[in-house]
């Protein structure tokens, strides 16, 4: 049976920096959401060895089973690893799935050089370079016109920047899918949907910015079109660096303004 406290609200809990949170306390991701916390922003080293699980518990005001749930799901994520006889302790970086929605999230938050965000962005750029290679030999007549309609409609959208937006992102999934690289499409998508890797340019964008982002488009266009796999490929590959550079500029300066 589940305990009376999880299935309504858990008492606050006073978190190592002195605040105080009030969530709803029925699911172990609570605590996967606190500790993985914990544990990225660095409050709690690599070798550290958590608290026991009754004292846990007390923290949280949850049942063992909750927080046994917990762990065994931060230990999945390579953040935790759980011994009998010896406690859990916190794993080094190298073993965090940084791929994982949870773990990519917050890490993102702690980036302050935005070396994770680079990393990202260098696997975008691989992966989207290969399958732009590998769709200009599958590309469909159909699609090359779902591509240059694409591009149109999102020329015509400067002044409706979500619009805009729309077109850009479905842009690059039209190509990606017509890769056929299944793998590759999840793990870009991971990356765009948890990382913001592939951050969106501002709604404040100029259109001289939007310009160059359809200008891009339609030389990888263009190069598919012709059956130019490799390119594609290039154009795409440098499209995206120029496009993080610029960006990766704006981030710097808000964060140096804060």
């Amino acid at each position: 049976m589940m305990n009376p406290v999880e299935a309504t609200t858990r008492p606050a809990r006073i978190g190592r920096d002195g605040t105080r949170s009030q969530r709803p306390g029925r699911l172990a991701s609570v605590v996967v959401e606190d500790l993985a916390r914990e544990i990225i922003s660095g409050n709690w080293a690599e070798g550290a060895v958590l608290p026991t699980e009754p004292v846990l518990c007390e923290e949280f005001g949850f049942s063992r089973t909750v927080i046994r749930e917990a762990l065994k799901l931060l230990e999945e994520r390579g953040l935790l690893r759980v011994e009998q006889g010896r406690g859990t302790t916190v794993q080094p970086r190298e073993a965090w799935n940084l791929l994982d929605p949870v773990v990519l999230r917050l890490a993102l938050e702690y980036d302050q050089d935005m070396s994770l965000l680079d990393n990202l962005v260098t696997v975008r750029r691989i992966l989207e370079r290969e399958m732009a290679v590998a769709a200009a030999g599958r590309l469909t007549e159909a699609d090359l016109d779902d591509l240059r309609k694409n591009i149109d409609a999102a020329e015509a959208s400067y002044d409706d920047y979500p619009r805009f937006r729309f077109y850009d992102q479905k842009f690059h999934a039209i190509l990606m899918k017509a890769s056929g690289n299944e793998v590759g499409r999840t793990i870009v998508a991971a990356i765009h949907t948890h990382g913001g890797a592939r951050p969106p340019l501002s709604a404040a964008a100029s259109r001289a910015e939007l310009a160059r982002t359809v200008a891009a488009h339609r030389g990888v266009y263009e190069a598919l079109a012709a059956g130019d796999g490799e390119l594609a490929g290039d154009r795409i590959s440098e499209h995206i660096d120029s496009a993080w550079a610029a960006r990766k500029k704006v981030r710097r300066g808000a964060r140096t303004r804060r």
